[in-house]
């Protein structure tokens, strides 16, 4: 009697342990996404001053553009994963469409493409059940829900470019706010760092399969992703270092009626704000692809 029950406990120890330890069969997967951009930096954004970083109330939906992904993740513990991957998409922002009267004014404009490597982190406060029910109808499918706040580190490329008389220039090596004239700063670094902090969540709509979705905000180590930063600068000095076109796109200002006007004398402000980063905003819906292992213990492609 005492033997049988004796290997019931171990049985049941051993099920337990197998149930629990079921997610590192598991723990390789695919992620797939495909979204939109929101840009927050000086050009664009809405009514009001910008708000950056978080400032919701600046998203200006005339701006919105494409991203995809394709990333890998792998699950340290049960609740914390690591993603890697790479991306693509495009940002842009335009002072004529926003609702700011000196924006407007202003009249700068930009779009970029944006190549991101990713490194991220993922904590699940709602962890993935191991014995999940696919199904929609039932208030059990609850089960299939899982929810995360990740961040981590973006390595970032981009190019600023503004369009004149139907052709879109790239604005850096124009030198719009003077750089590499006189004793000035070099051209800023196409390149740089993300800090990316964001929420998801996904459901599983089969053992193989999860679809979801991720918002988050990335702040970056440079402030020229719309190619603004701080003042304006001569005019007739960039005309003479860079041509007519960096003079012309450097200062595009327009008088309160809406007419062309005189560029501004060097050191006016505001053509940017120099206290801010730039930082943009990603909505992507995701799907999720299990990888099976092998008998080593590999994911199978």
């Amino acid at each position: 009697m005492k033997k049988n029950f004796l290997l019931t406990i171990i049985i049941c120890l051993g099920f337990f342990n197998i149930h629990a330890q079921r997610w590192k069969a598991e723990r390789n997967t695919l992620v797939f996404g495909v979204g939109m951009t929101q840009f927050m930096g000086d050009l664009g954004g809405g009514s009001k001053d910008a708000a950056h970083f978080f400032g919701v109330r600046d998203i200006n939906f005339d701006k919105t553009r494409p991203y995809i992904s394709a990333k890998f993740r792998y699950r340290i513990l049960e609740d914390v994963a690591a993603k890697a991957g790479i991306s693509w998409g495009i940002i842009a922002g335009s002072d004529a469409t926003s609702g700011s009267e000196g924006r407007r004014l202003r009249n700068l404009s930009f779009t970029s493409n944006i190549w991101e490597f990713n490194l991220q982190g993922e904590y699940y406060f709602i962890k993935e059940k191991a014995n999940p029910r696919y199904s929609f109808s039932s208030l059990r499918s609850i089960r299939n829900f899982s929810a995360y706040v990740f961040t981590g580190v973006t390595f970032l490329y981009f190019n600023p470019k503004a369009e004149y008389n139907g052709v879109k220039y790239e604005l850096q090596p124009l030198g719009t706010e003077g750089q590499g004239i006189g004793d000035n700063p070099a051209p800023y670094s196409k390149f740089a760092i993300g800090l990316p902090i964001g929420l998801g969540a996904k459901y599983n709509l089969t053992r193989e399969l999860a679809i979801g979705i991720e918002i988050s905000n990335t702040y970056t180590t440079s402030d020229y992703l719309d190619d603004a930063h701080d003042s304006y600068y001569d005019n007739e000095s960039i005309r003479s270092t860079y041509g007519d076109i960096a003079a012309e796109l450097a200062d595009r200002h327009l008088n309160p009626d809406g007419t062309d006007a005189p560029p501004y004398e060097s050191g006016k402000t505001m053509r940017g704000n120099p206290d801010y980063n730039d930082a943009y905003i990603l909505t992507v819906i995701t799907l999720t692809y299990k990888l099976k292992r092998n008998v080593s213990g590999l994911p199978k492609f």
